[in-house]
């Protein structure tokens, strides 16, 4: 699919499933190509999010995700096979293009390129081991005097698995990539390796135990409710053991009553796709993939609903509009 479906497609669904989606942190306004390295959290769906800042850059994305034609339609990118895939799937690595090689051509000429250097997400409080791969692609690129930079972006679900949630995405500083000097290639890759993991660590939820985060998550949604964003507020009582709290930025507002009713509309509207992902959403194995598995039931539902929806305008115009304005006036009502 050309990729502006997706850009599409991803603005639609984040509009759709989640309450907002939220870009604070250091975005870059200047345009020059870079990698963007993001901490994984919530399955194949944390691309959509990162697209909200980035939207034009391409990713490293999990061959399973392009291994038919309806997921194809979701998703677009440069595939990687690991070993998850050639496992569950019979998937070989030879029979895609070398992703190392593909994505360093990607920022050559001059575009962004999108990575997940903990390879798989997982719903925990602090990021898995960081994989190599990212550090070799930086490495090559950096002998090959290519003019680049690498910014790290963390990614925070007020609630992974809960529908009309808040998302943050966190837009780190570029990193301070270290020179080469007088190490041999490989001591050079374990140094940028490890400046990217400290960078990432830095813009990603990173607690010691699932306590201290569960902890921090309750303080971090209590400054978000009044005017806090949340993203920084997590990092902030992260960094001080869950003490203190940040200063107020505006006081809490309530969702009027009518945008409220404007809304209900909403759910009358996506009635049947609504429910048919709630339906999918109950096969997914995990906290971190349900959103992906509602996502993906309800976008096969929108497939059909979308055309009959189409053909009920034409019999009753004006109802259906009527329905259709009121749910796109009210239906942001709905958050959690």
């Amino acid at each position: 699919m050309p990729y502006r479906w997706y850009i599409f497609l991803a603005a639609v669904l984040r509009w759709i499933y989640f309450s907002s989606v939220r870009v604070v942190g250091a975005l870059p306004s200047e345009t020059r190509p870079r990698i963007m390295v993001a901490s994984h959290r919530n399955g194949a769906i944390d691309g959509y999010m990162v697209m909200a800042a980035f939207p034009d850059a391409r990713f490293l994305l999990s061959a399973q995700l392009l291994r038919n034609g309806f997921l194809r339609l979701m998703f677009g990118g440069i595939p990687v096979v690991r070993k998850k895939d050639r496992e569950r799937y019979g998937m070989r690595a030879a029979d895609s293009a070398n992703p190392i090689l593909a994505g360093c051509k990607q920022v050559r000429t001059g575009g962004g390129l999108v990575m997940f250097p903990e390879g798989s997400s997982e719903w925990g409080p602090h990021p898995q081991a960081y994989e190599g791969g990212t550090a070799r692609m930086v490495r090559m690129l950096l002998d090959d005097c290519i003019d680049f930079e690498v910014v790290p972006v963390g990614l925070y679900y007020r609630a992974p698995d809960r529908f009309r949630s808040a998302v943050e995405v966190l837009v780190g500083a570029p990193i301070a990539l270290p020179e080469r000097g007088t190490l041999d290639r490989r001591a050079w890759e374990l140094k940028i390796h490890e400046a990217i993991s400290t960078a990432l660590n830095d813009v990603s939820p990173n607690c010691p135990d699932m306590t201290s985060f569960e902890r921090v998550e309750r303080l971090a949604a209590e400054d978000a409710a009044n005017g806090s964003s949340y993203a920084v507020a997590f990092k902030h009582h992260e960094r001080n053991g869950a003490n203190g709290s940040l200063p107020v930025s505006r006081p809490a507002r309530l969702t009027p009553v009518w945008r409220v009713l404007c809304g209900l509309p909403g759910l009358v509207l996506l009635a049947p796709i609504l429910l048919i992902g709630a339906r999918v959403g109950r096969k997914a194995d995990g906290r971190n993939t349900v959103t992906f598995f509602r996502m993906a039931g309800g976008f096969a539902a929108a497939l059909v609903w979308i055309p009959a929806f189409l053909v009920l305008s034409l019999l009753w115009p004006e109802p259906m509009l009527i329905l259709l304005v009121l749910a796109v006036i009210g239906w942001p009502a709905f958050q959690r």
